[in-house]
């Protein structure tokens, strides 16, 4: 009697265990990392509820996680373009203020017009743009060479830091935005 109610017991638990890998395989098989974890997630949820015996019960439901999974990613998706979208003018705009606000920006160089550039009594240079932009200089660097001619560049460093230099010259100034 002992011998058949196990033997019921490991063919239940056996068909439940089935029902699981088939549907972390089709997790598995889902090419998508974000579709893939939120199948992950709805079948660790679903473990924690109540015990599937049926394979097709187990199908269904991994079936209906792939498609919330699917639509979760794509609702995901369609965010991170809106949040992407923003006008090239923008961008420019928003140059050099990232630290001051929570702006993420992947413009890497902007070319600029000098307005006006001066020097403080410690030869640091402050420099105004025709864009409105006003940039100083915060390296100790003494001498930097301007030509009217030439076109001048702002590109990112690393750290969150900035150089102002000029095509023809390999001198550039470390510089921060002030305005």
């Amino acid at each position: 009697m002992y011998r058949k109610l196990l033997g019921a017991t490991l063919f239940i638990i056996a068909g439940t265990a089935g029902a699981q890998q088939e549907t972390m395989k089709e997790c598995a098989a889902i090419e998508d990392s974000l579709e893939r974890l939120v199948c992950y997630d709805n079948l660790a949820k679903r473990q924690q509820g109540e015990p599937q015996d049926e394979k097709a019960k187990g199908r269904a439901k991994a079936e209906e996680m792939k498609a919330r999974g699917q639509s979760k990613a794509e609702e995901m998706k369609a965010k991170a373009k809106q949040r992407g979208k923003r006008s090239d003018n923008a961008a420019e705009q928003n140059f050099g203020m990232e630290h001051k606000g929570s702006q993420n920006n992947t413009l890497e160089r902007l070319e600029v017009e000098v307005a006006s550039k001066k020097q403080d009594p410690y030869k640091k240079w402050q420099i105004e743009l025709t864009n409105g932009q006003v940039w100083k200089q915060i390296d100790s660097r003494g001498y930097f060479s301007w030509d009217d001619d030439d076109t001048y560049y702002i590109e990112r460093g690393a750290l969150n830091s900035f150089f102002f230099g000029r095509e023809d010259s390999n001198r550039r100034l470390r510089v921060q935005r002030i305005k």
